[in-house]
């Protein structure tokens, strides 16, 4: 059943949803996840519903897909310098960007995890262009119940518009801890915490202009780090999760304040 949910996901998703989520670093496997998440982002409040799935197409190969549908964004500000002033402003809503790829192990430690952005609908303003996502990976058992990951990734993008972002380079590590877990059932709490660094390592550029004019200064370097609680039971002999999870970035690569964002999900794992 999970691989029927997964496969029609994958397909849904290569016609238009999605946002890029920070997952855990992990072999391939079959899931199909989604959550409610609040956010609050340079002072900006949003509402999405996110979906994630992925569906093992060999114990070695799996493709994934993630999406988000933003319902609701808006800011609001007051002051009283001499005078009230009451200020809202509703931000744009819908789909936003589509993330899909496909990753695998070459050797038992040693992985690929190739990735495709493609341009956002109404629901976010940012990363307007293709982005094509290079990261090899490791993923080590260290015991029984916890997992750590590591990982190199290499962004580049596509022109549009006589516009090249610059390249972005950026290191990955998670961990992975499932104590008392029912390996039977596989039921019982998971625990999660993925680290993100990533940094342009090239200005962009506008091709409108000449030769001398066409930087545009924008190099950047910021963080993500995410930790997620679930406890899994076993319905219908269905490995089904629920659980919490927490979001923070800072930095210039994620906004000019420090961002957080939290999570409700619910996840059917295989």
């Amino acid at each position: 059943m999970i691989q029927r949910i997964g496969c029609t996901t994958l397909f849904l998703f290569a016609v238009g949803v999605a946002t890029e989520n920070l997952h855990p670093i992990t072999p391939p496997t079959t899931s199909f996840a989604t959550q409610g998440t609040v956010e609050l982002d340079e002072d900006v409040y949003s509402g999405d519903m996110e979906i994630s799935a992925e569906y093992a197409i060999h114990p070695r190969l799996s493709l994934y897909a993630d999406g988000a549908f933003r319902f609701l964004s808006y800011s609001y500000e007051y002051s009283t310098e001499g005078y009230i002033h009451n200020y809202c402003n509703l931000h744009v809503n819908g789909f936003n960007e589509i993330y899909v790829g496909a990753k695998g192990l070459i050797l038992p430690y040693l992985g690929l995890n190739l990735g495709w952005r493609f341009p956002p609908g109404e629901g976010s303003q940012k990363n307007r262009f293709h982005r094509l996502n290079l990261e090899p990976f490791t993923v080590l058992p260290f015991s029984r119940h916890l997992t750590l990951g590591t990982s190199f990734r290499y962004n580049t993008f596509l022109e549009d518009k006589n516009y090249k972002p610059g390249n972005e380079v950026g290191f990955k590590a998670s961990f992975v801890w499932r104590p008392g877990w029912n390996d039977s059932l596989n039921t019982g709490w998971h625990f999660s915490e993925t680290f993100l660094y990533q940094a342009r390592i090239e200005e962009s550029e506008n091709r409108n202009l000449a030769k001398p004019y066409r930087k545009m200064k924008d190099k950047y370097r910021g963080m993500k780090m995410k930790f997620d609680a679930a406890r899994y039971f076993s319905i219908f002999k269905v490995p089904v999760g629920f659980g919490l999870n927490y979001e923070i970035h800072e930095g210039t690569l994620f906004g000019f304040e420090t961002g957080h964002r939290v999570g409700i999900f619910t996840k059917i794992w295989n």
